[in-house]
């Protein structure tokens, strides 16, 4: 593979000696109609310099193309830009003629074409992209030129691709980005062959001059009346005056001269692809193999631009440009039964290429088209580490495409791509205390297009250099972040829903910043991914649509675990458009806080009209975006910690409620309803378990709901709400009903166990209070809090304590009221110290 690559730059450099000593200087060909350059005297212009004349004329039966230039230069900027003319062609298939070089000043023309030497060299301007063309270049550097100069020059290419078989098609532009004082576009034809043509943007129609022989097709217009785009204009959008000329009458006529070059190889290819288990997993098989194992480089020199080496070449060299490969892949897929076709694009322009005639150089990019099970795909096999199974496989959004297929007669659209990526990003953020450090861990999945992109992203980088570029990330809002260990990337979806996720872990020595003056500490967080993803530019008195970039959703959860209760108020923010949905929820649950953020961009570009007001609204959310909090750094305002307070109540309230347990233990002692004494069992058994799991769950609720924390109890104070004293006294209630409960729970089990008479009544009770007691706390709690503090969640789990306590209520009350078995067990009473029964009536 070494051998091959040098042998063809070899090629190339060969190439471009040979050919460069067919640049010749002749005077311009004879079918070529003079246009003279005026002489201006312009010499206040703004900016460095002013096209006067741009002349582009086609003669369709030599294949020449004639083009001629006249620029002055007003200043030095200027002079920098055009003393030196390049001019590339393709040594292939064709030769360049330098027919005028001059300079025009102060009413004088000097000629310069005779004493300029004519440089060449081969310039590759897409050997970033791994495509090799084998262009050559050819400059002249002009001396002597000066400001408010007049630079005139022309030149004559020879030949056009022979791959288009003596067809031909172009662009001709009646309107520029920058003014131009004359505009002059002409295409000179046989009478056997046609041109056709077709005016886009209220471009002017041609005045067609025959002769016996000849049709020519003339543009000549005043191109003062420049057009100038809004940023962020969609990027295929073309509001320019143009006229699309082609001799292809329609797009059946170029699939017929195209669709033979894509010829698949006569013999089934082999390889080292697993066939799986079923069609699908043959086809995801197949792409994976030729988007990852065959690497993407092109020699795209003469006809190779648009004709594809044999799939079988391709296979045994393991490389090839996006012909190659999707060639390649069309003659696997159909080997392995499946219908493909390759699929021609335009990743520039596919969504206004219904405006042009068919012509081959409008498609610069090549993908495949296959079927299964009476659907259609579109896969690109230049993509690689793409994930996904067949309907999570992700395409760029390249409009309308040319399916050489038989009997192809029109452009396809590709149907737009219902998947959308992405992004879930989960932060938890644990701090030690106030004005220390804190532990940063960040999980993040990624889906779709978003997933490929970061997969391929950890594919083509090291993990030190990534761990760097994460961490710079951060430093923006924590300059002091530290990379606590390596990056985990996991990627265990990729054949199916197409995700991956990213774990990363940090430290943060200073999380809270100090105010020197005020002693104040403040921390904050910021949805980073965010931030840069609804960085949008302004754009004022807007006239065309406003890109915002493909659709994606992105969610981010921010975690706060503090090392006290903080006194903040949930609160909710949302902006909505056609366009677009946000949402940020903060909430307080206990230590921790959670911010939460939604974002959803739903079209990728809207009218002029909405820029104003979605630009506007996009401010809000940047003012909304971040969350900080602040704390005064007073250790005697410091509520963290045990309440003493609340310790001494509830030992208080434990001890009068142990007190009224023993009374009614000693005390409350019914008459037998039977003379026998069995032994618990039968359905007995199962309250009896209840009984005796339930204290360990009331001691873990009155531990998990902080009502033992200092802060828990001036809450509602410190946050000023208008009834904290009746919150508190809630909270204070709940925690009453819960040691309540928690004594009455051992005495039954006391009760239960010694088969007393007094357990079906007070059990009773139990079960009736387990679903009372609930729907006293859901009155009480939705009365008493304010809205703002409301959770629906909370609501919830109480509505589902109270089904659970009807339930229970409904199957025992009635079972301990009138079961035999229970009347026949739970016949002891209380014996006084000299062994008598106390018995109540």
């Amino acid at each position: 593979m070494t051998k091959n690559y040098g042998c063809f730059l070899a090629l190339f450099l060969i190439l471009s000696q040979v050919y460069s000593q067919k640049i010749e200087k002749l005077p311009p060909p004879y079918w070529v109609e003079p246009i003279q350059v005026e002489n201006h005297d312009n010499k206040s212009e703004n900016g460095a310099y002013k096209y006067l004349l741009l002349d582009f004329q086609y003669n369709i039966e030599t294949e020449e193309a004639y083009d001629h230039y006249a620029i002055q230069v007003f200043n030095s900027e200027g002079i920098q830009e055009f003393s030196d003319i390049s001019i590339s062609y393709d040594p292939t298939y064709q030769s360049l003629v330098f027919n005028s070089i001059n300079v025009l000043r102060n009413g004088q023309k000097i000629d310069k074409l005779i004493e300029s030497n004519i440089n060449t060299f081969q310039r590759e301007t897409n050997l970033e992209r791994s495509l090799y063309d084998g262009s050559i270049t050819a400059v002249v550097n002009l001396t002597d030129i000066r400001k408010n100069d007049i630079i005139e020059y022309s030149y004559t290419v020879k030949g056009f691709n022979p791959i288009n078989q003596g067809n031909f098609s172009t662009v001709f532009y009646q309107q520029y980005t920058s003014p131009v004082d004359r505009i002059y576009n002409r295409a000179i034809s046989p009478k056997k062959t046609p041109i056709y043509y077709k005016l886009s943007n209220n471009a002017p129609a041609p005045t067609i001059n025959e002769s016996a022989t000849h049709t020519a097709y003339v543009w000549d217009v005043d191109g003062t009346d420049y057009f100038q785009y809004d940023i962020n204009v969609p990027y295929w959008a073309n509001y320019q005056k143009r006229a699309s000329i082609s001799t292809f009458k329609d797009w059946e006529t170029l699939t017929e001269l195209v669709q033979p070059l894509y010829t698949i190889s006569s013999e089934k290819l082999t390889g080292p692809w697993d066939k799986g288990s079923n069609e699908e997993e043959t086809i995801l098989d197949l792409i994976r193999f030729v988007q990852d194992d065959v690497r993407y480089l092109g020699f795209e020199s003469g006809i190779g631009a648009y004709k594809p080496h044999n799939p079988s070449k391709v296979l045994q060299q393991r490389y090839g440009d996006c012909k190659d490969k999707s060639l390649l892949l069309v003659n696997l897929l159909q080997d392995a039964g499946i219908t493909s076709y390759p699929f021609l694009v335009n990743t520039e322009s596919g969504e206004s290429l219904g405006d042009l005639l068919p012509g081959l150089n409008l498609f610069n990019h090549c993908i495949v088209y296959f079927e299964h099970g009476n659907k259609s795909y579109y896969v690109d096999p230049t993509m690689t580490n793409q994930g996904g199974d067949l309907d999570n496989l992700t395409l760029p959004q390249y409009g309308e495409g040319l399916l050489l297929k038989p009997d192809s007669d029109a452009l396809t659209r590709i149907p737009k791509n219902q998947i959308v990526p992405k992004v879930k990003v989960e932060e938890t953020i644990t701090t030690d205390s106030i004005g220390g450090n804190a532990l940063f861990l960040v999980k993040t999945t990624y889906t779709g297009s978003k997933a490929d992109y970061m997969r391929d992203y950890f594919k083509s980088n090291t993990q030190e250099s990534i761990n760097n570029e994460f961490v710079n990330y951060y430093s923006s809002i924590y300059p002091s972040i530290q990379s606590a260990q390596p990056i985990v990337f996991s990627d265990d979806d990729r054949g199916n829903r197409n995700e991956v996720v990213i774990e990363e872990y940090y430290n943060i020595p200073d999380f809270w910043i100090k105010d020197e003056d005020t002693g104040i500490f403040t921390c904050e967080t910021q949805p980073l991914v965010l931030q840069n993803l609804i960085n949008y530019t302004n754009s004022p008195q807007r006239t065309m649509p406003y890109y915002l970039g493909e659709p994606y959703e992105f969610e981010q959860e921010t975690s706060i675990a503090l090392p006290d209760y903080w006194n903040i108020l949930d609160s909710e923010f949302s902006s909505e458009k056609e366009s677009y949905r946000y949402s940020k929820n903060v909430r307080a649950v206990g230590r921790t806080i959670v911010v939460k953020h939604n974002y959803h961009l739903k079209q990728n570009f809207i009218d002029p009209s909405l820029v104003t007001t979605f630009l506007k609204d996009h401010e809000k959310i940047n003012d909304q975006i971040a969350y900080q909090l602040s704390h005064t750094g007073d250790a005697s305002a410091d509520e963290s910690g045990v309440s003493t307070t609340s310790i001494i109540i509830s030992l208080v309230l434990l001890a009068l409620f142990i007190f009224g347990a023993k009374k009614i233990h000693d005390n409350y002692n019914p008459k037998p309803q039977s003379d026998q004494n069995l032994n618990i069992g039968g359905w007995l058994v199962l309250p009896g378990i209840g009984l005796v799991l339930s204290p360990f769950l009331l001691l873990f609720q009155v531990g998990s709901q902080g009502y033992f924390d200092k802060g828990v109890w001036s809450l509602f104070k410190n946050a000023g709400y208008e009834n904290a004293n009746a919150l508190t006294l809630f909270l204070g209630f709940e925690l009453a009903m819960n040691i309540a409960l928690l004594v009455f729970a051992a005495l039954l089990i006391i009760l239960y166990f010694k088969k007393r008479t007094s357990l079906p009544k007070l059990i009773v009770i139990m079960y009736a209070s387990s679903f009372v007691i609930p729907i006293l706390d859901l009155v009480l709690y939705n009365a008493l809090f304010p809205k703002d503090l409301l959770d629906a969640a909370d609501d919830q789990e109480t509505y589902t304590q109270i089904f659970r306590g009807f339930i229970s209520a409904a199957i025992w009350i009635p079972y301990f009221l009138v079961s035999e078995r229970v009347k026949n067990t739970f016949t002891k009473v209380r014996e006084t110290e000299i062994g008598e029964e106390v018995v109540q009536a």
